[in-house]
């Protein structure tokens, strides 16, 4: 991979790292008690807690996969999948440059026919 390729990733992963904390940052999970509300208001509340709280396991998911990719780029495994080793589509890196897998090995890990290391 030429160093100007490999910048542009690190640039992309890491811009996408951020955007991700920020939003992370700016979700607010506190629960204003100073009310009692009532049974409705509560259940609202709750219920957006808990979709906030499956984003943010979902982003916080998602930065862990773009520092790894972070890693391997600076190893120079960056474009290997990492089950079969051969390189991964760029056109599927474009889309999901933190991906892990080849386009085979993510099917047989969504059919549970791989391990997830």
């Amino acid at each position: 991979m030429s160093k100007s390729n490999s910048k542009d990733i690190h640039k992309k992963l890491t811009a996408e790292r951020e955007s991700l904390v920020a939003k992370l940052n700016g979700n607010d999970l506190s629960i204003d008690d100073s009310e009692t509300p009532d049974p409705v208001d509560l259940a609202v509340r709750n219920y957006s807690k808990n979709v906030l709280l499956a984003v943010s396991e979902n982003d916080s998911k998602q930065i862990a996969l773009i520092d790894e990719a972070l890693e391997r780029l600076e190893n120079d495994e960056y474009g290997h999948c990492q089950n079969c080793e051969k390189a991964i589509n760029a056109k599927r890196l474009a889309a999901i440059p933190w991906a892990r897998y080849c386009l085979d090995c993510q099917s047989l890990l969504e059919q549970g026919l791989l391990d997830d290391e």
